[in-house]
């Protein structure tokens, strides 16, 4: 499957698209089961150097990848059962955030030793643990999938017959711009592209599964998450961002390319200009 979009609009990398099967595909990068991780440098591989990767309930790597990939909430019974109470303390100001400095502390013993300054620090996602809590209890959007394994590859090894949940593209701050304005010129009124601050695989995943479910489908802009950041490096360059749409709007999006702003004047000024 390939992308007018991604051509028309000179993307630096394939779009990567996300599936779910009950087919686990052969040589994917996968997680080792009930390792911690951040399942971003698995994305950026994909991404950049085109592998492709998959995901299950026991290979999800950290409780928010497990919302964002679509196996439900694992916020109750994070980290051995420390749970939302310990990561509404996190996702604010950590241990000083917590009502038990000591019990927090002790439980973040069990997150890799590279990891614990910034849980005894916090994430700083929310000004405060109560305002996380609702986050997690309700405002995340939860799918639990009912195949058994999430992919992400890239979209031209995405097989006739197969149909991607989620199309995603990476792109510098230019390309960004032609993307929202592509996706405006198709949806109706001033809001077409959703930017939740969450963490980058929620925001290729959870975020993205919900406006699916929607008549009016919007875009979701991510990899606005700092932490996601620094465990991916510069396997994705600094300046880009993710620009995650689901399926059906990626088509709707694939037919208003064929003759749309990729095709006139200004963009056409614009990238001559930005390959001088």
């Amino acid at each position: 499957m390939r992308s007018i979009v991604a051509q028309k609009a000179g993307l630096r990398y394939e779009p990567v698209a996300i599936l779910w099967s009950n087919t686990k595909p052969e040589g994917a990068l996968q997680i080792r089961p009930h390792v911690q991780a951040c399942i971003m440098p698995f994305f950026a591989q994909v991404a950049v150097k085109g592998k492709t990767a998959v995901f299950d309930r026991e290979t999800y790597g950290c409780p928010g990848a497990r919302a964002g990939l679509g196996f439900g909430n694992g916020y109750y019974d994070a980290f051995k059962g420390a749970g939302v109470e310990f990561m509404s303390a996190f996702f604010a100001k950590g241990a000083q955030s917590s009502q038990n400095p000591e019990a927090y502390c002790a439980a973040v013993q069990h997150v890799p030793k590279r990891e614990r300054a910034k849980f005894i620090h916090g994430e700083r996602l929310h000004k405060t643990p109560e305002k996380a809590k609702r986050f997690m209890t309700s405002d995340l959007p939860i799918t639990d999938i009912a195949e058994q394994y999430v992919i992400f590859t890239p979209l031209g090894k995405v097989k006739p017959g197969e149909r991607p949940v989620v199309v995603v593209f990476v792109a510098d701050p230019l390309r960004i711009t032609g993307l929202v304005t592509l996706v405006g010129a198709i949806i109706e009124g001033t809001d077409p592209v959703r930017v939740p601050p969450m963490a980058a695989c929620q925001q290729i995943g959870a975020f993205v599964y919900d406006e699916a479910r929607k008549e009016h489908p919007r875009a979701v802009l991510g990899y606005t998450d700092l932490s996601a950041r620094e465990s991916v490096g510069k396997t994705i360059p600094e300046n880009m961002f993710t620009f995650s749409v689901p399926f059906s709007l990626f088509l709707e999006m694939e037919a208003e390319a064929e003759d749309g702003v990729f095709d006139g004047p200004i963009w056409k000024d614009l990238t001559a200009d930005a390959a001088r």
